[in-house]
């Protein structure tokens, strides 16, 4: 159990409990509107305009790994965590709004809402089921953001763990099951404001507690001067193993879900090029925030140093403001991370395996069941990354990009894709990442992150080859029209 120096005060108890209840309120409030259709409820209704597609994609990126993940960057490779992990990010980004987002938006068939539906527009009925385990697998990451939320809960009230999390699973799952999409874009647009103020309000508090960078360069360049190296005492392959996590957003079916949901291509591709900025500023502060953290408590846990940094530099109320944004960073992440899983459950996976269709009352009503079932089997995984959750993040971006970025990429642009390309690599990727990251990352000193897209990359091309038919993409005519 973490434990503060700081005493938790009866107005940062009132904050905290006033934000569970708005939260709640929000998500019942549209309730009736999200219940029209699986559009409605899954993507809005795709009739969200550029201030809720930048509120609802700007939160939903922010999660706990966002905050404590990232400042401890800060604590344990220093700098190193902007040049290999912030900027890459932030570059690769880019090229996927000014070509994706308005393709996925202006020329995908509205009737493809998930990334495993996707899958099937460019292949087949077999890839999309491949595809749908990479969705799955971001379940294991939802114990990320749910250990974040149970940490935090059992620090301030001295909650068992199993209670802080039961607490987390049902405020996420009733909002989650009243009103879908809708709920989960009306409570990040508001949650937007409660994580800028308090990450804001949090670094400029921090930094004047530590005494300024000249402070936190002479404390720690002594002890720790990796901190101050480029690539932070790892090797270079190591380094670009974590540089490459930036390939993730390529294969994060909330950005999809997001592009789908906007009311027009120009809206989802300006609306993600408008966040990238504000993503870049925000890590950047939470990596400043992790430095003062070990300048402050060098030789404790980092959790513990960041929590004691905080508490001691905010005066209560703001305290109080401060854990409500987290909270509200990270139930925004889950609520957007269950939603998708659940229709992934059953949008996909049932149909994909029975080639039956539902009606949208019947894929409803599967999708709160699926709802539940994802948010128990999610607060069980929190065991995982109990010693990281820098782990939790590097586990199911490598398993997820290892399977859908060549096939979502290439496929998206190469007319001479086949559905046998689309399956084969989708298979071979998820093998090949975890034969190599258990079995020869270690021997060979190359992480699974680095070779395995390319691996996959020359499986397409070579399946694609030797199984391509001249005029079989009709789907490639839709694209480019």
């Amino acid at each position: 159990m973490l434990h503060v120096n700081v005493p938790w005060a009866v107005p940062d108890t009132v904050i905290l409990i006033g934000y569970f209840f708005l939260m709640i309120f929000i998500g019942l409030r549209f309730r009736s509107k999200a219940r029209k259709n699986m559009s409605s409820y899954f993507l809005s209704g795709r009739s969200l305009t550029l201030p809720l597609v930048i509120g609802t994609m700007m939160t939903s990126w922010y999660d706990g790994y966002s905050v404590i993940g990232v400042a401890e960057y800060g604590a344990t490779i220093g700098i190193a965590g902007m040049i290999v992990y912030v900027i890459p990010c932030t570059l690769s980004r880019v090229p996927f709004a000014l070509w994706i987002a308005p393709l996925v938006r202006g020329k995908i068939p509205e009737d493809v809402m998930t990334v495993p539906d996707l899958m099937e527009f460019l292949y087949d009925r077999k890839s999309k089921v491949l595809g749908t385990v990479a969705v799955l697998a971001g379940v294991l990451y939802n114990g990320v953001n749910f250990l974040v939320i149970s940490q935090l809960l059992e620090m301030m009230f001295d909650f068992p763990s199993f209670v802080a999390i039961l607490i987390s699973g049902c405020i996420v799952g009733i909002y989650v099951l009243a009103s879908g999409m809708w709920s989960v874009t009306m409570t990040d647009v508001f949650q937007l404001g409660f994580i800028s103020f308090s990450v804001g309000v949090g670094v400029i508090a921090v930094m004047n507690m530590a005494g300024g960078w000249d402070a936190i360069f002479g404390t720690l360049n002594g002890s720790q001067p990796t901190l101050f190296e480029p690539t932070g005492g790892m090797n270079g392959a190591t380094a670009l193993s974590w540089a490459l996590i930036g390939l993730s957003i390529y294969t994060e079916p909330m950005m999809y879900q997001r592009f789908s949901a906007s009311d027009s291509a120009k809206t989802a591709k300006r609306s993600f090029m408008f966040c990238i900025p504000m993503w870049l500023v925000f890590s950047t502060a939470v990596i400043m925030m992790g430095f003062c953290a070990k300048t402050l408590y060098p030789d404790a846990v980092f959790y513990e140093a960041f929590w004691n940094t905080v508490m001691a530099a905010l005066p209560t109320g703001l305290r109080g403001l401060f854990v409500a944004g987290l909270i509200a960073a990270v139930m925004s992440t889950l609520s957007s991370y269950i939603l998708v899983q659940a229709a992934a459950c059953t949008k996909d996976l049932y149909t994909g395996i029975t080639g039956k269709v539902l009606s949208d009352a019947q894929m409803i009503r599967w999708n709160n069941i699926a709802t539940v079932a994802i948010i128990i089997f999610s607060m069980l995984s929190t065991q995982a990354w109990l010693s990281s959750i820098i782990d939790g993040l590097y586990f199911v971006t490598g398993f997820q990009v290892a399977g859908l970025f060549i096939p979502l990429v290439v496929g998206l642009f190469y007319s001479k894709r086949t559905p046998a390309a689309g399956w084969v690599s989708t298979a071979f990727g998820y093998v090949f990442w975890l034969f190599w990251n258990y079995v020869l990352a270690e021997s060979t000193g190359i992480p699974a992150n680095n070779i395995t897209w390319v691996a996959a990359f020359f499986v397409f091309m070579i399946v694609a080859k030797f199984t391509y038919k001249d005029g079989q993409n009709d789907n490639m005519k839709k694209l480019e029209a």
